[in-house]
């Protein structure tokens, strides 16, 4: 595992998205806490995905952290938490896209 960071970022979605679907359309794993929390693996860096409005299957609310960056996240020239803001980024727009597609 890589340097341990604790970035999150909180995101509302315009309607209701079920994570789960899309994880599992977008294979990304990830591990089902309970019906409002799940741990998932992006690009190789651990994310706490915890629900704040709505559950798993049925999300309009959430703010998700990043526990671990990916091991080779150290190649680049940027610090842990801009790293990981990145990440949060990106997670983010794959979940809009793939939640409310053309």
């Amino acid at each position: 595992m890589s340097t341990a960071v604790d970035v999150s970022k909180q995101c509302t979605f315009a309607s209701a998205i079920d994570v789960t679907t899309i994880l599992e359309r977008l294979e990304i794993q990830f591990l089902d806490v309970d019906d409002r929390r799940a741990i998932v693996i992006f690009a190789g860096a651990i994310l706490n995905l915890e629900c704040r409005t709505g559950t798993l299957t049925n999300l309009t609310s959430a703010e998700i952290t990043v526990y671990d960056l990916p091991v080779d996240s150290h190649r680049n020239s940027d610090s842990d938490d801009d790293t990981a803001r990145k990440l949060l980024k990106d997670f983010l727009e794959q979940l809009a896209d793939a939640g409310h597609p053309p």
